[in-house]
């Protein structure tokens, strides 16, 4: 399985330089990581760019998930190429959680899906999260198992 997630609701940069997540963005990652828990979510490993928000939400997301792993990885940042991490994700084997901004989500979920970056057809929500699963045999790729937004979750 592979997660990919949307750091938390952060502050804007005029009252943040560093965008970290604003206590409602807590509140919210929070309510995803017992939500994912109560589901059964088991991830090795939580990867996310090197952002204070992105940062938060994975720490957060970790309390309640447990990971073997929580760490910083390149690749990740707003406008980086997504194809950097479609094709590390042709190698990865056990559950990955990705903690990461838009508009990179977005255009690396439609590229692992259609093969192409844009037009984005996941729109992502803060502390959303987009469940995906590796579809075997032939073609590979991968298909869209489930996504949960804080709205639904408690």
């Amino acid at each position: 399985m592979l997660y990919l997630v949307q750091h938390g609701k952060a502050y804007p940069e005029s009252a943040d330089p560093e965008r970290r997540l604003t206590p409602e963005g807590v509140e919210e990652t929070r309510r995803m990581g017992r939500l994912l828990r109560r589901a059964g979510v088991r991830v090795a490993e939580i990867v996310h760019s090197g952002k204070a928000r992105a940062r938060q939400t994975a720490e957060i997301l970790a309390e309640y998930l447990s990971p073997s792993a929580v760490r910083e990885a390149e690749g990740l940042s707003p406008n980086d190429d997504p194809g950097i991490w479609a094709a590390r994700l042709q190698a990865v084997r056990d559950p990955l959680m990705i903690v990461g901004h838009l508009p990179h989500l977005a255009k690396l979920a439609t590229l692992i899906l259609t093969e192409r970056a844009e037009p984005p057809i996941v729109s992502f929500k803060y502390s959303g999260v987009l469940g995906l699963d590796r579809v075997e045999g032939e073609g590979g790729g991968w298909r869209i198992v489930f996504f949960i937004t804080p709205d639904f979750a408690d």
